[in-house]
């Protein structure tokens, strides 16, 4: 009796693990599903493609993100770049995409890569450059983004 509870609690830990583990490969394969998305978008369009790294919690990323929707900031942005926005959680989710491209959350977040058209590297703010956007002004994030 003792080794069948034993066999059936093993088999319900198995089970349990199995799922979360399949959730985890669910959320990265969408998440490299829309990245590779992104690119094709990207290369259809001839733009560049920015991956902007945050999480809801951040400030940071709120300021970010209230600079980038701004109706006059988004019609310049949206002639030029394709943004994809990549949600990292407490640095626990959608880190295979982080390190896909270099692990630029290193120094915080926000991080943003941009890519070429192409797909080519052009740049990281893996320094954190962004990690205190909340102090920055939407022309200093501009500035940045033009002198790609």
């Amino acid at each position: 009796m003792e080794h069948r509870f034993q066999k059936t609690l093993s088999l319900l830990f198995l089970s349990i693990a199995l799922t979360f583990t399949s959730g985890c490969s669910k959320q990265r394969d969408i998440t490299l599903d829309q990245y590779e998305s992104s690119l094709a978008q990207a290369q259809t369009q001839n733009r560049k493609l920015i991956v902007i790294f945050g999480a809801d919690w951040c400030p940071d990323c709120r300021a970010l993100d209230g600079i980038l929707a701004e109706p006059d900031t988004k019609a310049i942005l949206d002639a030029e770049f394709v943004m994809m926005k990549v949600d990292v959680g407490r640095f626990d989710k959608n880190l295979s995409l982080n390190e896909k491209l270099g692990d630029p959350i290193q120094n915080g977040i926000p991080a943003l890569v941009v890519l070429s058209p192409k797909g080519e590297f052009i740049t990281s703010t893996k320094g954190g450059e962004f990690s205190n956007a909340s102090k920055m002004t939407k022309e200093q994030v501009l500035e940045y983004l033009y002198q790609l």
